[in-house]
């Protein structure tokens, strides 16, 4: 398939996610507790990418009418373009942090998928809500909820959690690695059953 050019609407956001990274990096790395050092870019990051990917979700339901599989493709691609950009931030952190490169990639996959997920989500939400303000409050108020509560009773299905315990190779990351290639795996298909509403056209 084509390679699809990034709409003008998300140059700005991508390059605020290039840039915070890097800051969180470096935050990260000057950090005097080490036990704060170890976690604190991945926590950043998992934050930083689900309010990129509801903003590509957000864009490309305004883009214009597409058949849906260019759709599909599109949101795919821009879900991996952020990792792309975050990769070399990742891998100065993996060095830093001497994680096994097997923890590496899983956090990568789920770093994929939780981007792609989420990407989904803010295209449904674009699609449904029409009041700017109203879906303002419903993409990044349920973003944080879904991001923060699960944190206080320890459940791995939320990135703060998983990605950590993806990159120190603990079980409860691969639970959540599950959970999300599940959850973005139906979402798509869901999406995909649904050509008339969420097709754009």
């Amino acid at each position: 398939m084509k390679i699809p050019a990034l709409p003008s609407s998300l140059v700005t956001p991508f390059h605020g996610f290039a840039i915070l990274c890097g800051a969180g990096l470096l935050a990260a790395l000057l950090w005097p507790d080490p036990l704060v050092r170890r976690v604190l870019f991945l926590h950043v990051l998992v934050f930083l990418q689900g309010i990129l990917s509801l903003q590509i979700g957000e864009a490309e339901c305004g883009y214009g009418p597409l058949p849906l599989g260019a759709r599909l493709w599109r949101l795919l691609f821009f879900s991996f373009l952020a990792l792309a950009l975050a990769l070399p931030f990742l891998l100065v952190y993996r060095a830093e942090t001497a994680a096994s490169w097997p923890s590496f990639l899983a956090s990568l996959a789920f770093l994929f998928a939780h981007g792609f997920g989420w990407a989904l989500v803010g295209y449904a939400l674009a699609a449904v809500i029409r009041w700017e303000g109203l879906r303002f409050l419903a993409k990044y108020g349920g973003f944080f909820v879904a991001s923060l509560v699960p944190v206080v009773f320890g459940w791995p299905i939320t990135g703060l959690i998983v990605l950590p315990a993806l990159w120190e190779g603990r079980g409860p990351g691969l639970l959540g690695l599950a959970l999300y290639l599940s959850l973005s795996g139906v979402g798509g298909i869901w999406w995909w059953k649904k050509p008339r509403r969420f097709s754009g056209k």
